[in-house]
């Protein structure tokens, strides 16, 4: 049963980062957002790729895209340390598959200077 408490206490704790997502060029973006945002411990994740880095991605031909984001998360005693479960959990399969979890996402680079408590 959740208690109320346990509800203040994740409440309190929510921060808030800035990350770059690589992805696959062919890939559905919102695809991958919705897989980020079903992982644990996230509460939101809101896209503000720039026009001009949508531009870029669009001339490139490497098969990537390049995209940035705020990510919002329920952080434990340690919030860098959250940062590093949620990349691993966001890129590795929970079964032991060779497939990423999340369908053409290929990484995550967290700017931990952005990271702030909400």
């Amino acid at each position: 049963m959740i208690k109320l408490k346990d509800i203040l206490k994740e409440a309190i704790n929510i921060h808030s980062v800035d990350v770059t997502i690589i992805t696959d060029s062919d890939a559905n973006f919102t695809d991958i957002l919705d897989g980020m945002r079903a992982t644990r411990k996230v509460t939101i994740i809101n896209a503000n790729t720039s026009d001009d880095l949508e531009l870029k991605n669009r001339k490139r031909t490497d098969g990537k895209a390049v995209r940035t984001a705020t990510l919002k998360f329920t952080a434990s005693q340690d919030p860098k340390q959250d940062l590093e479960f949620l990349k691993t959990t966001m890129l590795r399969s929970d079964k032991g598959d060779p497939e990423m979890r999340i369908k053409g996402l290929q990484t995550l680079i967290f700017k931990p200077e952005t990271l702030t408590k909400i």
